[in-house]
């Protein structure tokens, strides 16, 4: 029974791991053997050393070898993603050998549905053709604020919620065609925030307006969005007390009762100041769990952690050992993980 659990534990996991090499890929299933983890997210640059160094991408062969082993080493296949949104937020770049991709925002100004269909099919099948199944793209912020940390990097594609949808739409279902994942985020929306969830929370209390759900709730309804993240805003319109990642108010009542998501709800990094300032991993992931979240994604880049999976897997355990989350509750995650990686062909 415990086992079970354990197994099904090790599926919520997303977990940033160093190396490159399929000699990497191995050491690393071989030191976590006991901890099935449903998913690793990969990141070109290790941004603990200075001058950044190379982390899990060097160039696409490189790459596809590496993903591949990772996948042959795991008993459970893999979700294997990363953030490639296209400008700032580009994980495959040019410079590596990788095709250029512009970002949101240019195609918002752009705005030509034919020039976003051509551009999401080249990502989509240059993440396929690396291994990569899982996308965290595209962002459904809205442009609602020009000094908003998001528009400032670019990401938001437009301040109107049906362009940002027709668009999002075209993205995902170039993706799912590749059989690659894309990740709608970051919900409820934070594109009207100043600042930095890297950094410290952000209250969006008075700046967000309903507008910025409009994207998920069309999306959903057309059945276009399979996963989505999370963000870490406090909004009291929402939630008097919690950031929305550990709000139940946010994603069990709004987006799943209201709104009718049945999807798979993963965290934007836990790891993040807004979270791991103020919430000790324990409490988080407690919280996380009680509010509706699927997957935790932990990218271990921001402050490196050789011990970060070991640590949260034990607390996963520990949580279910003492009455804090049911079978129930984990099971149901389970089972959404897994029919993500059904649509993907991973497993049958």
């Amino acid at each position: 029974m415990l086992n079970e659990i354990k197994s099904m534990l090790g599926q919520m996991i997303i977990i940033g791991i160093r190396g490159t090499s399929k000699d990497d890929a191995k050491a690393f299933f071989e030191l976590y053997d006991e901890i099935p983890v449903g998913g690793i997210i990969l990141y070109d640059q290790n941004v603990t050393t200075n001058p950044w160094t190379s982390h899990n991408i060097i160039n696409p062969h490189q790459l596809k070898v590496f993903i591949e082993a990772l996948q042959l080493n795991s008993k459970v296949p893999l979700l294997i993603g990363v953030d490639q949104e296209g400008g700032n937020v580009n994980r495959l770049k040019s410079t590596y050998g990788f095709p250029q991709f512009m970002s949101w925002g240019e195609l918002g100004r752009i705005n030509n549905l034919k020039t976003t269909n051509e551009h999401s099919t080249l990502m989509a099948k240059t993440l396929s053709k690396c291994g990569f199944n899982l996308n965290f793209a595209p962002v459904l912020d809205l442009r609602v604020n020009e000094d908003s940390f998001i528009s400032h990097q670019d990401r938001a594609f437009s301040k109107e919620a049906e362009e940002v949808t027709k668009h999002a739409q075209v993205f995902n279902e170039v993706h799912l065609k590749n059989n690659i994942i894309p990740v709608c985020k970051h919900f409820p929306g934070q594109g009207s925030a100043s600042a930095d969830a890297h950094e410290d929370f952000i209250d969006v209390t008075d700046s967000w307006n309903k507008s910025e759900i409009v994207p998920y709730k069309e999306l959903i309804n057309k059945g276009s969005i399979k996963a989505i993240m999370t963000s870490h805003v406090i909004n009291k319109k929402l939630d008097e007390n919690l950031p929305a990642t550990l709000s139940s108010r946010v994603l069990n009542d709004l987006l799943k009762e209201e709104m009718g998501f049945n999807g798979v709800v993963i965290s934007d990094d836990p790891s993040m100041g807004a979270i791991s300032k103020y919430y000790d991993l324990k409490e988080t992931l407690l919280l996380m769990i009680h509010a509706g979240v699927d997957m935790f994604c932990f990218g271990n880049n921001l402050n490196y952690d050789p011990n970060l999976l070991k640590r949260v897997f034990k607390i996963l355990v520990e949580l279910f050992e003492e009455n804090q989350i049911n079978e129930n509750h984990i099971y149901q995650s389970y089972k959404k993980i897994t029919s993500l990686k059904k649509l993907i062909h991973i497993i049958e």
